[in-house]
């Protein structure tokens, strides 16, 4: 069909115009734009994000684990450490001419027991003979080493095999220990010396002292044989 005039009041139509090339230049600069914004947006999350050093090597973190395996096996596998027990020496029956040595607070004193002798009779004019058959006589050494004590020949007591004792009373009149040990009060550095007589049925038997007297706890003994 022929063309037809166009109708009253209407223009022709207007040209297109090409804006493909125009798109292109448009989806390039916006792809520029897109990628520097995204950069900066990396660099500004780089640059703002804390940071936590965490290693993440496999072969550090077994060795690790390991080594505080092995660590835990060895702490239980070790015996616990115990305090050494203090060595006590024996003080009682021990041989004449040893010396046992008492602590009280702030007071030390050591005795020793030097020889030891026995008698039938009496030994003064008073002829007083043993009531039970025998008159022991010890000597004695008394020694304060540091405070404060006392001695006293009640501090010693003879208990025979037989399980009979007697105490330094019992043979006052004796005349069989001179020197006899005196009582006394002692400081650190002084000693006192002397002999107790007993009268007793048997020979055989033990010296116990007591340094803090009757009925004290009797700190060690000498045998007697």
């Amino acid at each position: 069909m022929p063309p037809q005039p166009a109708p009253p009041g209407w223009g022709p139509p207007a040209p297109v115009k090409q804006t493909g090339g125009n798109r292109t230049v448009l989806a390039v600069v916006g792809g520029v734009l897109a990628l520097c914004c995204g950069g900066i947006g990396i660099a500004a999350l780089s640059d703002d994000t804390p940071t936590t050093s965490t290693s993440t090597n496999a072969g550090d973190t077994v060795q690790e684990t390991e080594g505080g395996a092995q660590g835990i096996q060895q702490q239980e596998k070790a015996p616990a450490e115990k305090p050494a027990k203090p060595v006590e020496a024996d003080t009682f029956n021990v041989p004449a001419g040893s010396k046992i040595t008492h602590q009280d607070g702030g007071s030390t004193v050591e005795a020793v027991m030097r020889s030891v002798k026995t008698y039938k009779k009496g030994c003064n004019s008073l002829d007083v003979d043993p009531e039970n058959g025998l008159f022991v006589v010890v000597d004695v050494v008394v020694t304060q080493t540091k405070g404060k004590g006392s001695v006293n020949p009640l501090h010693f007591e003879f208990v025979a095999e037989d399980g009979t004792s007697a105490n330094a009373l019992s043979a006052v009149f004796s005349g069989c220990g001179e020197p006899s040990l005196a009582s006394a009060d002692l400081r650190a550095g002084q000693k006192r010396a002397g002999k107790i007589v007993f009268d007793v049925g048997m020979k055989a038997g033990a010296l116990e002292w007591t340094p803090d007297g009757l009925p004290g706890e009797v700190a060690g003994s000498w045998a007697v044989k």
